[in-house]
């Protein structure tokens, strides 16, 4: 039994919405729990809650998304998060 791609694309995008839903919800209690505001982790975080589930999203949505496109998303992403932030002074 197959499951049909519509329906698919549906669930995935329930699932990712309610995982950025989750996701900002607990990134602003942590921020909110050590009383603390927006700097360069937190932003990072946010991009990373937000941007992963929008990347599921469209990989599946999206018929003609090619594999490359996914890697080298995915790979920006990697980088982004292993990325050390500096000071302006530095």
């Amino acid at each position: 039994m197959s499951i049909p791609e519509g329906t698919l694309s549906l669930i995935v995008a329930i699932g990712a919405s309610l995982t950025m839903l989750v996701g900002l919800w607990l990134v602003f209690d942590r921020l909110k729990k050590k009383d603390q505001g927006f700097g360069p982790n937190s932003l990072k975080a946010l991009g990373i809650v937000l941007f992963i589930p929008a990347l599921l999203m469209v990989s599946v949505s999206v018929k003609d998304f090619k594999t490359e496109t996914l890697a080298a998303l995915l790979g920006t992403v990697a980088g982004y998060v292993l990325s050390q932030s500096k000071g302006d002074d530095t």
